[in-house]
């Protein structure tokens, strides 16, 4: 049986991190360095409501609520408004500062 990963808690983008294969996201109060570039944000709450924080188009981050389920290994968010399109993560690893997922 595949133990569901754990991906509680606010994660910003640490594109500078990524890989050609992963994405990197560090935990919201990281002490990331200055960017020109808006960091993209996932917040999985344990009651199951997700917020996705995306560059607005001022660049200021704008919130997208939807629902988040861990099943068979994988993350799936879905937008029951209709406001997103759903999507699915593949959590490669999770430790206190850093969650790294497949691209």
């Amino acid at each position: 049986m595949t133990r569901e990963p754990d991906v509680t808690g606010a994660w910003l983008h640490s594109y500078e991190e990524d890989t050609g294969g992963t994405a990197v996201y560090r935990p919201a109060d990281h002490p990331f360095r200055p960017s020109r570039r808006p960091r993209r944000g996932l917040e999985f709450r344990p009651d199951g409501t997700f917020v996705e924080l995306r560059p607005g188009p001022d660049d200021r981050p704008r919130e997208v609520a939807g629902r988040w389920r861990a099943r068979d290994g994988h993350v799936r968010v879905t937008f029951p408004d209709g406001r997103a399109a759903p999507f699915e993560l593949t959590v490669l690893s999770r430790t206190a500062d850093k969650l790294t997922i497949a691209t």
